[in-house]
C-alpha cells in the first residue's frame, strides 16, 4: 500500500483522485466505510439541514443556538470559500490541519480499495471527527439533493429543509416537485421535521408517508420581516402558535432562516429574544456579507440559482438597499440566464454588470457568461478588473454586489 499523505494540502489532493466522477450519488460505498468506522451514530442527537437554499446559514445558526444553550456541537458545511477546515467545525471553531488528517488516514485505511468521491472522503473525515470530540450534537449540512447524499447513511433526530428551488436539475430532476422529493429523501419515521416556506406538495406527501407531523412555517412558526419600530430600527417578529412572540433587531442573515433554526432546537433549547439575538447576528464570509472599503459598500453572497437571487434581492429591499453595480462570477451548468433575470427584475433598470470567469472543475468564463445571459459588452474576465470598472461606474456611497457561485466570493479582495 502507497505511503499516506502527510499534510493538509497533499491529503487534499490524494483524495481527489480516488474517484473518477466528481459527484456519484449513491450510499453504498459511503455506508460500508460507514460502519468500517463505526459511525452510524456520530452523536447522540443528530440534525440534518437540506435545501437548495439557506443551507449554510441555517446550520451555523443551529449551531450558535446549541452552543450558547451549553452544548458541545459539531457541524460540517459545505463548499468551503478558502480553506478546506471551513467543513468541519467542533464547538464553533475549525478543525485543525492534524485533527482533519487523522481521519483522512482512518477513512483511508478503512476504505481499502473502494473508490470514494471527494465529497464522501470529506464528509467521512467530518463524523470521525465529530465522534472523536464526542460531541453532544452533529448538525450535517446535506451537499447534494437528499435521499442518496451521503449524509442521508446517517440516521438523524431532527430534519430541516430550509427551501425548495431549481438548482443541480441535472441529478435531482427539472421541477419543484421532483426536486422536493429528492430532498424529502431525508425524512425518517418518528423524526421532528421542519420545513421553511413554499414547500411543493411531494415534500407533504412523505410527511404523510411516514407519519411525521411538521412543523411548517406559515402554519406552525413564522418570521414578518417588514416591521419597524418607533425610531424607524428595522425589527422582525418570530412567532410560534404556542408561545408567545419574540421581537429581535434586524440582523445580517435572513429573519427566515434564523426561524427555521429556531424550530430546529426548539425542543433542546430556551428561546428568548437575548439569546436569538446573540446567535443569529453572525458574520458567515458570503452570506449577506457587506464590507466597506474605498468609500463603498462591498455585498458579498454566494447565491446561485432563479431562487437564491431572488431571495437575496428581496433581502436587500427589506434593508432599504439600492446596488448601484452587480459583479457576477458563475458555474457551468447552472441557468445563468434566469438568474440574471431574477436579478434584474428586482433592481433598477440599467443597473451595470461585470461578469467574471470562474475557476475549477466547473469553470465559465466571463465573456462567455455575458453572451449566455445577452449582455456581451459585460465580459470581463478578471476580478481586478471588474473591480475597478465597478469604482470608475459608482460613487461614494453606492452598493456593489459580488455573486453567483462561491468561486466569485473568493475572489473578492475584501475577504481575502
Amino acid at each position: 500500500m502507497p505511503e499516506q499523505p502527510k499534510d493538509l494540502s497533499s491529503w487534499l489532493d490524494y483524495i481527489g483522485q480516488q474517484h473518477s466522477e466528481v459527484i456519484d450519488m449513491g450510499l453504498e460505498r459511503f455506508s460500508q466505510v460507514q460502519y468500517s468506522l463505526n459511525l452510524k451514530q456520530p452523536a447522540p442527537r443528530v440534525i440534518t439541514v437540506a435545501g437548495t437554499n439557506g443551507k449554510g446559514s441555517t446550520a451555523r445558526v443551529i449551531e450558535a443556538l446549541l452552543l450558547d444553550a451549553g452544548y458541545s456541537v459539531g457541524t460540517t458545511l459545505s463548499p468551503h470559500v478558502w480553506r478546506f477546515n471551513e467543513r468541519i467545525r467542533i464547538d464553533g471553531k475549525e478543525a485543525d490541519d492534524a485533527a482533519i488528517c487523522n481521519a483522512f488516514a482512518a477513512v483511508d485505511d478503512a476504505r481499502g480499495d473502494l473508490p470514494l468521491t471527494y465529497f464522501e472522503f470529506s464528509a467521512l473525515a467530518a463524523l470521525f471527527c465529530m465522534a472523536r470530540s464526542q460531541v453532544d450534537f452533529a448538525i450535517l449540512e446535506i451537499g447534494l439533493g437528499g435521499r442518496l447524499d451521503a449524509f442521508n447513511a446517517v440516521d438523524a433526530d431532527v430534519a430541516v429543509i430550509t427551501s425548495i428551488g431549481l438548482d443541480h436539475q441535472a441529478f435531482l430532476g427539472d421541477t419543484r416537485e421532483a426536486i422536493g422529493g429528492e430532498k424529502a429523501g431525508i425524512l425518517r419515521a418518528g423524526q421532528r421535521v421542519v420545513l421553511g416556506q413554499n414547500m411543493p406538495e411531494s415534500v407533504y406527501a412523505r410527511c404523510r408517508t411516514l407519519d411525521l407531523t411538521p412543523n411548517c412555517w406559515g402554519e406552525d412558526f413564522s418570521s414578518l420581516e417588514d416591521f419597524s419600530n418607533l425610531n424607524g430600527n428595522r425589527q422582525w417578529v418570530y412567532s410560534r402558535t404556542d408561545r408567545e412572540a419574540i421581537t429581535v433587531p434586524q440582523t445580517r442573515l435572513a429573519a427566515h432562516n434564523i426561524a427555521v433554526a429556531c424550530e430546529a432546537v426548539a425542543g433542546d433549547v430556551e428561546l428568548n429574544r437575548e439569546r436569538i439575538l446573540r446567535c443569529a447576528d453572525l458574520a458567515i464570509p458570503g452570506r449577506m456579507d457587506f464590507r466597506e472599503a474605498d468609500d463603498r459598500v462591498w455585498v458579498h453572497d454566494v447565491c446561485h440559482n432563479p431562487d437564491g437571487a431572488d431571495f437575496f434581492m428581496g433581502e436587500l429591499a427589506a434593508r432599504g438597499i439600492t446596488p448601484s453595480f452587480f459583479i457576477c462570477a458563475m458555474l457551468a451548468g447552472k441557468d445563468h440566464l434566469s438568474f440574471v433575470k431574477a436579478i434584474n427584475n428586482k433592481s433598477l433598470s440599467g443597473t451595470p454588470w461585470a461578469f467574471v470567469d470562474s475557476h475549477g472543475d466547473r469553470q465559465l468564463a466571463g465573456e462567455d457568461l455575458a453572451d449566455t445571459v445577452g449582455l456581451p459588452d459585460a465580459g470581463v474576465g478578471d476580478m481586478r478588473q471588474a473591480i475597478g470598472l465597478a469604482k470608475a461606474e459608482t460613487g461614494p456611497g453606492d452598493v456593489i454586489v459580488i455573486f453567483g457561485s462561491f468561486n466569485a466570493v473568493e475572489q473578492s479582495p475584501w475577504l481575502a
